[in-house]
């Protein structure tokens, strides 16, 4: 059971440019502190573009201005991930999820 869970994780991560970012932190910071706190915002912008994502299926398209495609979903979908991170990296727009998953796991990391 645990092998196929694994497996999944590991696939949707290569499938996907946002969990591959938090991969890339692994190498480009210095103490392990540093990387969790990377990983924990980076964290909080994945969260924040699918609640966006999830939101904007809310929204009755119907009279639109916009003609539904899948261009305008790729469209959507770099500009939600742009908000995203915009509004973790700012203290001040910040939902807080980053600073609490950094404060419950600092006390793992060395």
């Amino acid at each position: 059971m645990n092998n196929y869970i694994s497996s999944m994780g590991s696939a949707y991560m290569s499938n996907s440019s946002d969990l591959s970012a938090i991969e890339n932190i692994k190498g480009n910071s210095k103490s392990e502190k540093e990387q969790l706190q990377k990983v924990a915002s980076e964290f909080e912008s994945i969260f924040v573009a699918k609640m966006m994502t999830e939101m904007d299926k809310t929204i009755d398209k119907e009279n639109s201005l916009f003609q539904e495609s899948k261009y305008m979903d790729n469209l959507k979908s770099f500009m939600y991930n742009q908000i995203a991170r915009e509004i973790s990296s700012n203290p001040n727009t910040s939902i807080g999820v980053a600073k609490q998953l950094y404060t419950q796991l600092e006390r793992q990391v060395k």
